[in-house]
């Protein structure tokens, strides 16, 4: 075992076995979208092993139950709900279930995502609207819908944004503006809601090691040298979905109380 794959492997051990003696979510409710797959279902995951009730919403049904079982027969009450977030009657549903199951809604985690590389010449109206939609509009709208809930008594809304946001990347266009968008929406609706005590924060990671990297595909007639990925990468990895979930559970926690409207970038030191 070469010494990046035990720092990997050790790193989400560490972040897995802390779920077990942690509580500071006890008894609250968490809304965690994209829970079939990767961040977020590492996410719903981790919440749930620090005691919330986790409502696991994404549009693959039965990935996304397999999730809500999983957590269900592992660490506690979880409920799947498949949602489309481009389509706004499916976002209330899913709100309104969790609703209907625990009574209130405390925590929400945006992570849902979807992109793709792309020439700026060859990018498509339908593929800039959906990563534009999922990514930016779908995490507004399920915020709108959580809010009514989250205003009873307060909460934590958690977006995921992207490096790709926070710096230049190529081949990006519609991914970055959506990822940008993401921060500036954390940071308006942070200003708009901190005085009803309602946090709203966001996580950038860097490459991890998920399947929507599947989506990022070197355009036609570009070479990139993943060799030089490599040597820019102060930990020579990708950063694992366990890592990430960390760190939206704090944001989602008390520990995170005096934090808001703050991009919390997670990339092993990328883009020190």
């Amino acid at each position: 075992m070469n010494e990046a794959t035990r720092v990997s492997m050790t790193a989400t051990d560490t972040a897995m076995t802390d779920v077990h003696g942690a509580h500071r979510l006890r008894d609250r409710v968490a809304i965690v979208t994209g829970a079939a797959s990767g961040i977020g279902r590492a996410t719903a995951e981790r919440l749930a092993g620090e005691g919330a009730k986790v409502a696991c919403v994404d549009r693959d049904g039965d990935a996304c139950a397999a999730a809500a079982e999983r957590i269900r027969a592992e660490r506690g009450p979880a409920i799947a709900v498949k949602c489309d977030l481009l389509d706004l009657t499916s976002i209330e549903r899913a709100v309104q279930a969790a609703v209907d199951e625990w009574g209130g809604i405390d925590i929400l985690c945006n992570i849902a995502g979807v992109g793709h590389f792309c020439h700026d010449l060859d990018e498509s109206a339908p593929g800039w609207d959906q990563i534009i939609g999922v990514n930016l509009t779908g995490t507004f709208f399920m915020s709108q819908a959580a809010l009514p809930h989250l205003l009873d008594g307060g909460g934590a809304i958690v977006n995921c944004a992207s490096t790709s946001g926070t710096h230049g990347a190529p081949w990006q266009a519609a991914y970055s503006a959506s990822k940008g968008g993401v921060i500036a929406l954390t940071k308006s609706m942070a200003v708009s809601h901190g005085r009803d005590g309602i946090r709203v924060n966001c996580v950038a990671p860097g490459g991890v090691n998920t399947a929507i990297h599947g989506q990022f595909e070197i355009p036609e007639g570009d070479r990139f040298d993943h060799s030089l990925l490599a040597r820019i990468m102060p930990f020579i990895r990708m950063g694992e979905p366990a890592e990430l979930a960390a760190a939206f559970a704090y944001l989602a926690s008390d520990d995170a109380s005096y934090c808001n409207g703050i991009t919390l970038r997670v990339d092993g030191g990328m883009m020190a």
